[in-house]
């Protein structure tokens, strides 16, 4: 990633953060409206300690703890997972290594790689730049990116992947040197030198695609003079007291210490620790750390608004028109179900590098499921939605695995 050290961008840093203030108003006091949360362990025991006049369902606690356990056990779960309902945490616990090599433990402190759920932060970052009047969604992002070569693509068309363009990965793997590491800001470079054209013209249908994700992330960038992970951990992490949550880039080289380490499962060869690789210095679509803690404090952050305006979050809530009827709905940066019960679950799950992550919410009983896991062959999808829709009649129709990446 570009380092932005020069007198003009320590200036446009210091106008950005003006603009910033001049909007936020005094009631943009990100620092101080975050809600104090009482943490909870996972043995039942250990309610009594917790000073909250929340009072936990004791059967359903047992159930999740012998769901996941047993899973565990069987040794179809290696990572953390939280349950919380209505702003607080109904059940947490953290199962087994962070490395499974070095065989260190994990906690639910600890940093996974969230994959494909580092979009829905990626899409909080635009939805703030356009709360502060920065930029409008149905601008071309051409206005931000004037490089790219496709026209006719909104930012908007980019949040509800329906831009029509090929990603950026296959791409890569055909035409990038994969001697050097790849960057949010060589992708419109890689696509105009080597004539990539889209697969379908703007706004034809869905169709998932990390390019959309990492083009949002650059387009942070040029508005705002940060680098997105510095924009990310200015404006997000920190107010929001994620204390785990940082942005990875291969080229910067800054993994942190005792985060968890993805492994994968090759046939003949077991399970094997991913090593970052080229493609790792693309963020926005991937890339961002965070513990099962952080993520909670984004969730609650989404129904008290201490960032971002009330009405524009619901809209990331709000799935294309044409969207509207089918199955498959996306927002921005989530992926929507809404059904015959007519609660509306709005979740994300992704996989790479040997993590696979999810983050469920159902907003109608802001009931929050929230499972990190650094093991590649493992499939917890099943005893989420147990979890999810316990007490009612069990299916798992609706909230699915695809191949996120």
């Amino acid at each position: 990633m570009r380092k932005k050290n020069s007198k003009g961008s320590h200036l446009f840093k210091g106008i950005f953060f003006l603009i910033i203030a001049l909007f936020a108003g005094a009631d943009f006091d990100m620092q101080n409206n975050v809600m104090s949360i009482s943490h909870t362990d996972f043995a039942i025991n250990h309610f009594s300690n917790v000073k909250s006049s929340f009072t936990p369902d004791v059967k359903k606690v047992r159930f999740i703890d012998s769901l996941v356990t047993s899973f565990y056990k069987k040794g179809g779960f290696n990572g953390t997972i939280l349950v919380a309902e209505k702003g607080k945490i109904l059940y947490e616990g953290a199962f087994g290594y962070s490395n499974l090599k070095t065989k260190d433990t994990l906690n639910v402190r600890t940093p996974f790689q969230l994959a494909s759920v580092s979009k829905m932060f990626t899409a909080a970052a635009i939805m703030l730049l356009k709360d502060k009047g920065l930029l409008n969604y149905d601008d071309d992002m051409r206005k931000y990116i004037p490089e790219f070569p496709t026209a006719g693509i909104t930012i908007r068309n980019l949040l509800n992947h329906r831009s029509g363009l090929q990603n950026y990965i296959y791409v890569a793997d055909k035409y990038w040197d994969r001697s050097k590491v790849l960057n949010n800001c060589d992708i419109p470079s890689l696509f105009s030198q080597n004539s990539i054209k889209p697969y379908n013209p703007p706004n034809h249908h869905f169709n998932y695609c990390n390019t959309n994700y990492a083009l949002l992330a650059l387009i942070v960038e040029k508005i705002s003079g940060f680098e997105f992970a510095d924009f990310m951990k200015t404006f997000i992490f920190n107010p929001l007291k994620m204390k785990s949550a940082y942005i990875y880039c291969k080229a910067n080289d800054n993994f942190v210490k005792g985060s968890a380490i993805g492994f994968s499962y090759f046939y003949k060869g077991g399970l094997r620790p991913e090593i970052p690789d080229y493609l790792d210095g693309v963020t926005g679509d991937k890339g961002m750390y965070a513990s099962v803690e952080d993520l909670f404090l984004f969730d609650q952050a989404l129904y008290n608004c201490p960032f971002i305006k009330k009405a524009t979050i619901d809209e990331a809530f709000q799935p294309s028109p044409d969207d509207i009827g089918k199955n498959k709905k996306y927002g921005f940066g989530w992926r929507i179900r809404q059904g015959d019960d007519n609660k509306k679950e709005v979740y994300h799950y992704g996989w790479w590098r040997g993590f696979k992550t999810y983050f469920i919410r159902e907003m109608t009983d802001q009931v929050a499921i929230i499972s990190l896991n650094n093991r590649s062959n493992i499939h917890i999808n099943s005893i989420l939605c147990k979890i999810l829709w316990y007490g009612e009649n069990q299916n798992t129709e609706g909230i699915t695995e695809e191949a996120d990446e």
